[in-house]
Formats: structure tokens, sequence, C-alpha cells
């Protein structure tokens, strides 16, 4: 009897989360002179605490060198994120452009934002690096 009630609560919860999906955010943040380059490593806001090592990597702790922001975006829109829009602001040691994309996704659950991606700081925290 427990094991039947125990599995009519899982259920049941997993049905409520999966209607009530919500939408989260994230920048993604290129500059002009890496674009120039046609190898730009982007790095990613998507709310976490700090934004200290937050380019993108492989799977081997590797920047991630896109060739431009679209194809960026297309690796993204590949993880379920849409573009919302974009805008530019000017970094202030160099003085070149700063492109800044923001992007959107449904996700019922928190731990959903970041599947498929990885940042140097999550890679380090994951390897004890």
């Amino acid at each position: 009897m427990k094991y039947i009630l125990s599995l009519l609560f899982a259920i049941a919860t997993i049905s409520i989360s999966a209607q009530n999906p919500y939408k989260v955010y994230c920048t993604l943040q290129g500059n002009e002179k890496e674009l120039r380059n046609n190898q730009v490593s982007l790095s990613i806001d998507y709310g976490q605490e700090s934004l200290k090592d937050n380019k993108l990597v492989d799977e081997n702790g590797n920047e991630i060198k896109f060739n431009t922001m679209v194809s960026a975006m297309n690796y993204m829109s590949k993880l379920g994120w849409n573009f919302e829009g974009s805008y530019n602001s000017i970094d202030q040691t160099w003085g070149g452009r700063i492109f800044i994309w923001i992007l959107s996704k449904e996700v019922t659950s928190d731990g959903e934002i970041t599947q498929g991606f990885q940042t140097k700081k999550m890679f380090k925290e994951r390897h004890g690096n």
C-alpha cells in the first residue's frame, strides 16, 4: 500500500511540475575584438552567483570558440534556448564593443537551466581544479 501511495505521489508531482513551466533567461556576451578574428569565446550569465570563469567550455574544460554570435546562438538553440533580443555595450578597458544577446528557455525546474552546457567554473567544481 505504501508503495502504491508513493508511486501515485511521484506521478502527481511529475504531472504538476510538467504543467507549470516558467521562462528563464541568460545572456551571451562576445567582444568585437575576438569576432574580427573569427574565434570568439563567449561568457554566459544565467543568474549564477559569480560571473568569474563564466566562459563556455567543452567536456575537457577547453573554451568553446565560435566563429560568430549566430554560430553561438545555433549552439544554444539546440539546447532549447530562444533569442529574445540584443544590445551592445562598450568595454571600459579596451574601448571595443561587447555584443550581448538575451536568450530565454522554458523549464520546469532550475536544474534545467544549465542542461547541455558548462562554464569553466562548473568544470573546475566538478573536477576539483
